[in-house]
């Protein structure tokens, strides 16, 4: 094990080749990062799979930027190199793993050959997955008896609730987005923006909403719980849900432009690339095939 030392860094550490008898398990590590925290790009000659449990992170590859928030895993792929997107990113925290996933039996490389086909990069909603990382970092770290078994199950497990998050993703439309265990206000903040999509919304209402004692209350209390303020996680789901209607074919960017609340097609594609790091046409032509 291997303790990261760096100014960026909170606390954290890394185990390259963790355990003799599961190769296929490269690399896991956890990292409490502050704010300022940036990685530059770097390859794994296997996948690589990072849980966000805390805040929020932009990750970039060479022709994509990525947002993370809290409970999103974020995969790069084989060969890939990746880092930290172009702004440096807030305080957060996140486990990550290294995976031959298709060194490991039928199960594994049936979810490789489904990723390269897929190419999923952000798959929201996986708090179930965090305990599982959580359990495999320990057995790793302690060096239990029988923790070669444990961790294979960990594995296992992985692929299994992974395998689900994608299911769920793909008879959504992939619009599927995560509700995250929030405190009950600001909970009942976050299925009003979901559930209002289609214009931007006053302060003052979901303070209200969310029975806030006041505005900058609720505003720290929800960026807190969040790592977002309440106007950018709302733009977040607003291009989100603009992206995933991109794919229709009778949608065209001004259509998705006035159907989720922005003043302007270019406001919207200026605040699209932003986000995802390409023009929502370049993503509509591509992910029309």
């Amino acid at each position: 094990m291997k303790v990261l030392r760096d100014p960026q860094i909170i606390s954290g550490f890394i185990c390259e080749n963790p355990v003799d008898e599961l190769p296929e398990l490269t690399h896991c590590g956890e990292a409490l990062c502050c704010a300022g925290h940036h990685r530059g790009p770097h390859a794994h000659p296997v996948f690589e799979f990072l849980y966000l449990s805390r805040g929020q992170a932009t990750w970039r590859t060479q022709d994509e930027t990525a947002v993370q928030h809290m409970g999103d895993l974020y995969i790069a792929y084989p060969g890939e190199k990746h880092g930290t997107g172009p702004k440096r990113n807030p305080e957060n925290q996140h486990l990550w793993m290294g995976v031959d996933l298709d060194s490991l039996g039928r199960e594994g490389r049936r979810l490789a050959a489904r990723l390269r086909a897929d190419r999923p990069r952000l798959v929201p909603g996986c708090q179930e997955i965090e305990p599982v990382l959580r359990t495999l970092v320990r057995q790793v770290v302690a060096a239990r008896a029988r923790r070669t078994e444990v961790i294979l199950s960990c594995l296992r497990l992985f692929i299994t609730l992974l395998d689900q998050r994608l299911d769920a993703a793909a008879g959504a439309g992939g619009a599927e987005t995560p509700r995250l265990p929030y405190s009950h206000g600001v909970q009942k903040a976050v299925d009003y923006l979901h559930q209002n999509l289609q214009r931007r919304l006053p302060l003052a209402d979901l303070a209200g909403v969310a029975t806030a004692r006041s505005i900058p209350h609720f505003c720290t209390r929800f960026r807190r719980e969040v790592g977002l303020t309440p106007a950018a996680c709302h733009l977040q789901l607003r291009l989100t849900a603009a992206r995933e209607a991109l794919r229709q074919p009778t949608i065209d960017v001004t259509t998705a432009a006035q159907q989720y609340g922005f003043s302007s097609s270019q406001h919207f594609s200026t605040q699209f690339k932003q986000a995802f790091g390409v023009t929502p046409r370049a993503w509509q032509v591509k992910a029309r095939g």
